[in-house]
C-alpha cells in the first residue's frame, strides 16, 4: 500500500519527426503561389528591428545572451509564482469627475462590480479647469471620497496632480481616524515628480524638495505603512506622447534608477528603496508586443536589482497596466472596447498585477454607466471565465514572444543607458532632450498613419459617416458643483515639515494649501510633452464635416462617376468609398449614359467628382469623360488609380487629384477639404 509511483512527463514532441526550419519555409511557400517567404515578412518595427513569418529556437539562440537570459526570466517566473493562490490581476478603475462625492458613488457601484482596486486621480487646486480629478483640499474631502470604502480589501492607488505628500498625508491621518492598521492597506501614493513635470511642464517647487521629501514618505512608509509605496513610475504620458515601447521601457528604468538614488541617499538601504517603487505603463493593441514588453519590464528590472545587489525575497516588480491612451478614438467609439479587451489581454497574459481600462465613451467627455460596467466585466470575464491568470508567464518558451521580449529588453537596455550617459531622465527632460525623442517617434509613426500602412478601424478605415457622436441618456449629466471645504482665515498652521507634523496637521483640518508649505515658493519648469492620439488628424477633417454638416444640412458630397459595366467599376467605388468617407465626404454614384452625365452632374449638385472604372475601361473613356466633367464645371476631379508615369499627362488632360492605396491619404484628403471649402 505504500509502494511509491513516480509521476511520467509527457514528452508532447514525442512521435512528430523534427522539422528544420528550412522543411517549415518550404512547407509555407507552397502555398504563396509563386511568391517566397521574404515576400510576407514584415518590415522594420517603430523600435528597429524586423518581424519574421516563422520562429524557431535557432532564431533565440542567434540573439544571444544565452543563459543569462534565461535564468532572469526564471527568476522573473519564481517571484510571480509565490503566491499560486493568486489568479488573475487586480481589476483597477480610474475616475473622471471633480466631485468627490460622485466618485464615491461610482467606486461604490465598481466595487460591488467586481472591482478590488481604485486608480484615483487626484488634484487640490479648487480653480483647476481640469475636471477630471476629485478635488481634496482637507481631509473632509478626502473622507467624503472614501466613504464607506474598504481600504484593508481594496488597493488604494492614488495620481496626484499636484504632490504625493499632502494626499500621503491625508490618507495616513484619515486611516488613523477610522483606527484601520497602517501595515493593512496597500496601494501607492503615485510620487512621480518627474513623469508630473513631463506631463504638465509645471512642478510647484524645486523638484529636488519633491524628490527629498518623498524619500522621508517611503522611510515613513517602510516603518508604518509598508502596504504602499511612496514611488510610482508613471509613463503614461510619455507613450501618449509618442515614444516607442522600447524607449518608453528606457524612459521607466532611468526615472527608476533616479528614484533609487535618491532614496539611497537619504539613509533607506536598497533593499528598502526598491520596495518603495512601482510601475505604470501603457499597453497597446498589439497583443504580443504588450506581452513581450512587460516580460521585458521585469526583465530589465530584475536586471537593475542584480547590479545594485538586491536581496532576492524582496518580491516581484509591482507593474501595472493602463489602455495606451493613444490608442483610443472619437469616432466610432464602440471600437475602443475592442482596443481594450486587446490589450487587457495582453496585459494579463504578459503578468500585470492590475489592469486599469479606459470606458470606450472617455474621449466623449461623459461617464457613461454601461461603459464603466463594460471595462469591468471585460476584467472579469477574462479572469474568471477564460481563466487567463491561472497560469504564470503563459508566454515563456514561444519562440515568438521571447524573441520580442529579448529584442525590447535589449534595444531598451541600450536607450536608457544612453539616457544615463547624458545625466538621467531629469537632465534629458528639463534640456529637451525627452521632448524631441517623442516627436521624432511620433513623426515617423504618423507616416504609417497618414497613409493608412497603420489602419484605424472606424477611423482611416471602414468609418462610420452616419454616427452620432452625441452622448446617450446612459451617459450621466455633471453633477451640481460640488462643494468644497472653504479654506477659512483661522486655517491650522504647519508646525514642522516632518511627514508626523504633516499628518497631524492633516488631521486637525490642515487644507492643502497650508501642506504644501513644506515646498518653496519657486517653480521648475520644461516644455510639456505634446499629447498625440493616432486618429486625431482624421478626426479633425471628420470635425470639419461636422461643422459642414451643421451649416449647410448635409454633408461635403462626392458624385462617383462608374465608368463600364458593374465589374469594371465596383472594386474602385468601394475603395473610393471608405476613402472618401475618412475625410468626412460623402459618395453618391452615378452610373448613367455618357450622354447623360452632363444633366445628371448639374442635378446632384456635388463638391468633387471621383471617376471610378478599370484601366481598361481608363484606356477608352477617361480623356472624354474629364472633357465632359470640366465642360459642365464639375470642379475638382478626382481619379480612382495610381497615376505612375502617366501622372502629368492625366493633369495636363484636368485630373486634380488621383486616390489610390499607395498614396499618402490623409494629405490627400486635405487637399481635397481645402480645395471644396471644408476647412
Amino acid at each position: 500500500m505504500s509502494e511509491s509511483t513516480e509521476k511520467t512527463t509527457l514528452a508532447l514532441a514525442e512521435g512528430f519527426d523534427t522539422v528544420s526550419k528550412t522543411e517549415w519555409i518550404e512547407l509555407v511557400e507552397k502555398s504563396l503561389k509563386g511568391r517566397t517567404i521574404d515576400d510576407i515578412s514584415s518590415a522594420l518595427t517603430y523600435e528597429g528591428f524586423p518581424l519574421n513569418p516563422i520562429y524557431t529556437k535557432g532564431d533565440i539562440e542567434e540573439l544571444g545572451w544565452g543563459n543569462s537570459y534565461k535564468n532572469v526570466m526564471s527568476k522573473v517566473r519564481n517571484e510571480l509564482n509565490k503566491n499560486p493562490e493568486n489568479n488573475g490581476w487586480e481589476v483597477r478603475q480610474t475616475y473622471f469627475q471633480s466631485d468627490p462625492g460622485a466618485v464615491n458613488e461610482d467606486i461604490k457601484t465598481d466595487i460591488a462590480g467586481g472591482v478590488n482596486s481604485l486608480l484615483l486621480k487626484v488634484t487640490h487646486d479648487t480653480n483647476s479647469s481640469d475636471h477630471s480629478a476629485a478635488i481634496i483640499s482637507s481631509i473632509t474631502d478626502l473622507e467624503k471620497l472614501l466613504d464607506g470604502i474598504d481600504c484593508e480589501t481594496n488597493k488604494i492607488t492614488f495620481i496626484p496632480y499636484t504632490s504625493a505628500i499632502v494626499v500621503a498625508s491625508m490618507f495616513a491621518a484619515l486611516m488613523q481616524k477610522r483606527e484601520i492598521g497602517l501595515n493593512k492597506v496597500s496601494g501607492s501614493f503615485g510620487g512621480d515628480p518627474i513623469g508630473m513635470l513631463a506631463n504638465s511642464g509645471f512642478l510647484q517647487g524645486n523638484v529636488d524638495e519633491h524628490l527629498k521629501k518623498i524619500s522621508e514618505l517611503a522611510a515613513w512608509n517602510i516603518q508604518n505603512m509598508p502596504g504602499i509605496s511612496a514611488f510610482n513610475v508613471d509613463t503614461t504620458a510619455y507613450h501618449g506622447a509618442g515614444v516607442t515601447e522600447t524607449e518608453d521601457l528606457a524612459i521607466a528604468m532611468s526615472t527608476a534608477v533616479n528614484y533609487l538614488r535618491v532614496m539611497v541617499s537619504n539613509g533607506l538601504s536598497v533593499n528598502e528603496a526598491f520596495k518603495q517603487i512601482s510601475f505604470t505603463t501603457s499597453i497597446g493593441m498589439d497583443v504580443f508586443q504588450g506581452i513581450a514588453k512587460l516580460r521585458a519590464a521585469r526583465f530589465l528590472w530584475s536586471r537593475i536589482s542584480e547590479v545594485c545587489g538586491v536581496k532576492e525575497n524582496i518580491g516581484s516588480m509591482v507593474l501595472n497596466a493602463m489602455t495606451a491612451s493613444r490608442t483610443l478614438s472619437k469616432r466610432d467609439v464602440a471600437v475602443n472596447m475592442l482596443r481594450s479587451t486587446s490589450a487587457c489581454f495582453a496585459a494579463g497574459l504578459g503578468g500585470a498585477n492590475s489592469v486599469t481600462l479606459f470606458p470606450h465613451t472617455n474621449l466623449l467627455g461623459g461617464e457613461s454607466k454601461t461603459a464603466r460596467r463594460i471595462t469591468r466585466n471585460t476584467q472579469n470575464i477574462l479572469i474568471n471565465e477564460s481563466s487567463l491568470g491561472r497560469v504564470v508567464d503563459p508566454g515563456g518558451g514561444s519562440h515568438y514572444v521571447e524573441y520580442l521580449t529579448k529584442e525590447l529588453a535589449e534595444r531598451s537596455w541600450k536607450t536608457f543607458q544612453g539616457l544615463e550617459a547624458k545625466g538621467g531622465i531629469l537632465q534629458e527632460l528639463l534640456s529637451g532632450g525627452i521632448q524631441e525623442m517623442a516627436e521624432k517617434s511620433w513623426k515617423s509613426r504618423k507616416i504609417n498613419l497618414d497613409n493608412r500602412n497603420e489602419p484605424l478601424t472606424g477611423v482611416s478605415s471602414f468609418p462610420n459617416l452616419d454616427e452620432v457622436l452625441d452622448a446617450s441618456s446612459d451617459v450621466e449629466k455633471p453633477k451640481i458643483d460640488c462643494k468644497l471645504n472653504p479654506v477659512v482665515a483661522n486655517d491650522v498652521s504647519l508646525l514642522g515639515h516632518d511627514f508626523a507634523s504633516l499628518i497631524k496637521t492633516a488631521s486637525e483640518g490642515g487644507t492643502a494649501q497650508s501642506l504644501s508649505e513644506v515646498f518653496s515658493k519657486t517653480k521648475t519648469v520644461c516644455d510639456p510633452l505634446k499629447k498625440h492620439r493616432l486618429g486625431e488628424a482624421y478626426e479633425r477633417l471628420r470635425d470639419q464635416s461636422d461643422r459642414w454638416l451643421e451649416l449647410k444640412g448635409s454633408r461635403p458630397l462626392a458624385l462617383i462617376i462608374c465608368l463600364g459595366t458593374q465589374s469594371d467599376y465596383t472594386p474602385r467605388v468601394n475603395f473610393s468609398k471608405n476613402y472618401l468617407a475618412a475625410g468626412g465626404i460623402e459618395s453618391r454614384e452615378l452610373n448613367t449614359d455618357p450622354l447623360k452625365l452632363k444633366e445628371a452632374i448639374e442635378e446632384s449638385n456635388g463638391d468633387l467628382t471621383v471617376i471610378c472604372s478599370s484601366d481598361k475601361v481608363y484606356s477608352e473613356a477617361l480623356e472624354t469623360t474629364v472633357k465632359v466633367l470640366k465642360s459642365c464645371g464639375a470642379g475638382m476631379i478626382v481619379l480612382a488609380s495610381n497615376p505612375g508615369a502617366k501622372e502629368k499627362v492625366l493633369r495636363d488632360l484636368g485630373v486634380d487629384l488621383f486616390i489610390h492605396a499607395k498614396d499618402n491619404m490623409l494629405e490627400t484628403l486635405s487637399k481635397i477639404a481645402q480645395r471644396i471649402g471644408m476647412g
